[in-house]
């Protein structure tokens, strides 16, 4: 689980203006304040962030927990957007201020609540906008309750595939020596709660993470170390929910 949450210095804002101090940096991209109220998220490529600011506006408009989206102009790789104070759900996780079964129900109630809003006109049957980076560290917990960040993969596309991503994610997190006790309580309560249809698109999930750009060859073998973890631990699953549910 990579979030954009490491502690750095400044640099060059938004359009070539001051930036404040750099409080978080990613893969592809570096979070700046922007006074008390705002970040930029700034990505290093020329990525155009409109497509990702369109999905969250409309995810935004139907209530759905994310950061505010603070009008332009600004650079075209950059976003600005409300500052979310309070830790990630992955560090409440850690400190116990959340445990794996609170936890894993909150993430699960935040797919389910994202694949109700409605897709955009002219998407095939049965798809919903989609996350696909949807994770402990993505979730922030303010003091409203919690907001969803990083919507750098959101695409239209099955629910089955946002669930198999987030449970590939967590997968991958398990083979981490500093994560791995912890995602071994969390990732059977969260398949669990998952719906049947995720064993169907575990494959295609995997796929997609191996084709992420700029992955170093052991980052590209995880994916696959991680997609051989699922197949007993999802069989656990299911026998799990269907005991509880068929004592």
């Amino acid at each position: 689980m990579t979030g954009d949450k490491s502690p750095g210095g400044a640099a060059d804002g938004p359009t070539g203006g001051s930036r404040g101090e750099l409080i978080g940096s990613g893969r592809s991209a570096d979070v700046y304040a922007l006074g008390a109220e705002w970040v930029v998220r700034r990505y290093r490529s020329a990525r155009d962030t409109a497509a990702e600011a369109a999905v969250m506006r409309r995810v935004g408009s139907y209530g759905y927990p994310l950061p505010a989206l603070r009008p332009g102009p600004f650079a075209a790789n950059e976003m600005v957007v409300r500052r979310i104070e309070g830790p990630t759900l992955a560090r409440a996780l850690t400190t116990g201020d959340a445990s794996a079964a609170e936890g894993a129900a909150l993430l699960a109630a935040l797919l389910r609540r994202l694949h109700r809003v409605p897709p955009p006109e002219g998407a095939p049957a049965g798809h919903r906008l989609l996350h696909l980076d949807l994770h402990p560290e993505n979730v922030l917990l303010s003091p409203a309750g919690p907001v969803v960040i990083d919507w750098e993969s959101a695409a239209v596309g099955p629910p089955g595939l946002d669930w198999a991503s987030s449970a590939l994610i967590l997968a991958e997190a398990s083979l981490r020596l500093d994560l791995a006790a912890l995602v071994e309580l969390f990732l059977p309560e969260f398949l669990v709660l998952a719906p049947p249809e995720l064993g169907s698109y575990l494959t295609a999930a995997r796929e997609r993470r191996e084709r992420i750009p700029g992955l170093t060859a052991e980052e590209r073998a995880l994916p696959g170390a991680a997609f051989a973890l699922l197949p007993p631990l999802w069989a656990d699953a299911r026998a799990r929910y269907d005991a509880e549910r068929h004592p």
